[in-house]
């Protein structure tokens, strides 16, 4: 193994926020979205989402299409294997008994988060990502909100508050949602999120009382994969369209049973609503046509395409006003597309598309992508990509505006998933994008967010004080890094993509992250918090390989951050040593046992315990130890002595999860007793008894009071979510916990 070497800070030019996303634009060419997925991905241990005939999708949509690609990682188990474990509520549900005797969960928020991110000059308060928005066309009070990994929303006045509908279903990631327009009390919404293709599906969720309760109508066809689209019969509540990351799905019997139309990526589906035998649907491969119902498909000549084009992203919709009119917007081969039907039956013409920008909105329109036509205009278009654009046509040509992003007067977030009007006032125009939805009375002109009681904020991290009951702060997905220095109120203290983050007590200091290897540092409380300043690790911006979210942890006045090194600074980020651990893949972990140890795992599940020299880490020494699992291990906990007992976690599919070592990493045994088989993404030992372990999983939390003997479900309370990081207050003897994509939460263990 080779030794550490000693690097002293390199001079930067820029903002860490700026370097940050130039060097995401290099390493994620289709955006950093991209970047999120396959992090989430090398966790699991699954195949990677890949770039294929210019569509992101993952490797199991994409198989049949690629002769050569490159082999998955080791072990890799396909997206319906770690799927089934969704199919049923994985929990091990206490009996009601037990169940009384356990604390309850308690919401921390953000219910919203104050001055959000935009790219024009107005902070409108932000959420989390959402993709779908049914209105009542008899109420329009009445919204039910599809959010990406938060579930199903319901309010009663149109947004001014909210309540979660789908806590307790077995995934909270919704793709799509669609009430059917003959029976509007009739609502469908698709669980897996196609754009984010990162949480999986298990089937259709349903409802007949207008979203208030809702079935699970669990499908082979839908497990395993993720939502784009759903569109329903006017004329039959029943009939059933589907597009998913995989294929075109048709329902005749309200999803109990389902028929594979195509075997194709498809993004969008428009149904005429004069003529439902009239079927469009958007896919991969080009734009398709039904005259009878969905019985025989037909390719459409898009001028410019051809048969063996490959779309990037594709949206159709008819006119509501003339449903003659059909638009197709997408990208094809790098650039915009947009081509226009004028009359029935007729061929469609080049149009002049949105000035979509190169490097955001079509880089990654396969993340962000949406069309609309104005109910009561069929020559006004919205197109939403990073940007949000308006395009009127006349004989002229069109005007295309981008209403997303002002210089002065109201702007949104960016990155737009889903556009509709409102069914009784095609004035009103909703988006939905990652900052989660925003309201238009006068199609695009003004906004107004509706974000607030939206608790669908996507944790990465959290870090605490222990001297400080409430102070939290955390990384958040597109929401930045936030800070909740009184409980319940949460502020904006960094921009962008937050990642790890961590605290030094004693020099009232906090560090926050973004992706990849950049560290920003502040102090924690008074006039001067959060005025960020550069300690980054003196790597290399051009080569140095790390996850997304490479792991940080801070102990004192000792910071150390690692790709495929390990970065160690004990001056709080002013100086660092970079440590060889030998590490063939990027770490995934880092636990700072003391000013002289740290515990180092990586995504293959390499663990090592580094010593640091007596000159300093420059002369530290990293001992490799036995591994549990050749695997993503995702936390590591020494409780006691650093040569003793250890516990260690993995988030990867299949075999065990937690582990525990008595003899310093020489040999392991698996203490997942009857945990499901879901990963254990962090683990919490209880100082005051070190059997009593909790697990954040996939699907909340466990707790075992006998060392992993036996586990029972710790979430009372709490959402069936994806927990991605926990957190002990030993003083005040909490558990705290950071979702995917329902915020932070507490309980008092």
């Amino acid at each position: 193994m080779k030794g550490p070497k000693e690097r002293p800070r390199k001079t930067r030019s820029g903002s860490v926020k700026r370097r940050a996303a130039q060097r995401a634009r290099e390493e994620y060419p289709a955006g950093k979205a991209l970047g999120r997925i396959r992090y989430f991905e090398i966790q699991r241990s699954l195949p990677p989402t890949r770039t294929s005939d210019g569509a992101v999708m993952p490797a199991d949509a994409t198989r049949a299409r690629i002769a050569r690609r490159p082999a998955p990682r080791k072990k890799s188990r396909q997206r319906s294997e770690y799927a089934a474990a969704y199919s049923t509520k994985a929990r091990l549900a206490p009996t009601f008994a037990a169940a009384a005797t356990l604390p309850v969960w308690k919401a921390l928020g953000p219910s919203s988060i104050p001055n959000g991110q935009t790219y024009g000059s107005a902070r409108p308060p932000v959420s989390g990502r959402c993709g779908g928005l049914v209105i009542s066309p008899t109420d329009p009070q009445r919204l039910v909100l599809c959010s990406g990994g938060g579930g199903l929303w319901g309010s009663f006045d149109q947004g001014a508050t909210w309540q979660p509908l789908t806590d307790d279903q077995p995934t909270t990631s919704m793709g799509a949602i669609a009430a059917a327009p003959g029976a509007p009390n009739v609502i469908y919404a698709g669980t897996g999120e196609g754009d984010n293709q990162s949480q999986l599906g298990v089937g259709l969720l349903r409802s007949s009382d207008g979203g208030q309760t809702w079935q699970l109508m669990p499908a082979a066809e839908l497990s395993g994969t993720g939502v784009y689209d759903i569109e329903v019969d006017p004329a039959d509540p029943m009939h059933v369209w589907v597009g998913t990351v995989r294929s075109l799905l048709e329902s005749t019997n309200g999803g109990a049973t389902w028929r594979v139309v195509q075997n194709v990526t498809s993004w969008d589906i428009s149904i005429n609503p004069d003529d439902p035998l009239e079927v469009f649907v958007a896919t991969v491969r080009g734009l398709i046509r039904s005259t009878n119902g969905g019985s025989t498909w037909s390719l459409v000549a898009l001028p410019g395409s051809t048969a063996a084009s490959k779309f990037e992203r594709l949206e159709v919709c008819h006119a509501p006003s003339r449903p003659a009119v059909v638009y197709a917007a997408g990208v094809l081969d790098g650039a915009g597309v947009l081509w226009r039907r004028a009359t029935s039956g007729g061929a469609f013409s080049t149009e002049t598309a949105p000035p979509l920008k190169k490097n955001s909105d079509v880089a990654q329109a396969w993340y962000d992508w949406c069309v609309a036509v104005s109910p009561a205009d069929h020559d006004l278009l919205y197109v939403g990509a990073v940007e949000l654009y308006r395009g009127r046509r006349s004989s002229s040509g069109w005007v295309w505006g981008n209403i997303s992003s002002r210089s002065s007067g109201d702007s949104v977030h960016p990155d737009q998933h889903h556009l509709v009007f409102d069914p009784s006032d095609a004035t009103v125009l909703y988006v939905c994008n990652d900052g989660g939805l925003f309201r238009s009375p006068n199609g695009g002109s003004n906004w107004t967010a509706l974000n607030h009681g939206l608790n669908i904020t996507e944790f990465e991290f959290l870090a605490q004080m222990e001297g400080h009951d409430s102070w939290l702060i955390g990384g958040t997905q597109d929401n930045g890094t936030l800070s909740n220095e009184t409980l319940g109120t949460w502020k904006q203290i960094a921009l962008g993509d937050g990642g790890d983050c961590g605290a030094d007590e004693a020099q009232n200091l906090c560090y926050h992250s973004y992706y990849g290897m950049w560290i920003e540092r502040a102090k924690a409380s008074g006039t001067n918090a959060f005025r960020w300043s550069d300690v980054s690790p003196p790597f290399d911006d051009a080569s140095y390989e790390a996850l997304f979210y490479p792991p940080m942890d801070v102990r004192g006045s000792i910071v150390t951050k690692a790709g495929t090194t390990v970065f160690v600074s004990e001056d709080n980020g002013d100086h660092w040593d970079e440590v060889d651990v030998g590490f063939g893949s990027p770490a995934s972990a880092l636990m700072i046992y003391d000013t002289t140890t740290i515990f180092a795992a990586s995504a293959d599940g390499d663990l090592v315990r580094i010593r640091r020299g007596s000159s300093g880490w420059g002369a530290a020494t990293a001992t490799p130890l036995t591994s549990p699992r050749g695997e993503f291990l995702s936390d590591i906990v020494v409780p006691g002595a650093p040569d003793n007992t250890i516990w260690v976690s993995s988030s990867a599919f299949g075999g065990g999860h937690v582990f525990r070592s008595l003899n310093g990493g020489a040999t392991w045994t698996d203490r997942s007793g009857n945990l499901p088989d879901i990963p254990v993404n962090a683990i919490v030992v209880d100082p005051k008894n070190t059997s009593r372990v909790f697990a954040a999983t996939d699907h909340g939390v466990y707790r075992t009071n006998n060392a992993g003997t036996k586990w029972h479900d710790y979430s009372n309370g709490l959402p069936n979510v994806v927990v991605g990081d926990l957190l002990l207050h030993e003083r005040l003897r909490v558990l705290r916990a950071g979702t995917r994509n329902r915020g932070a939460w507490e309980v008092q263990i």
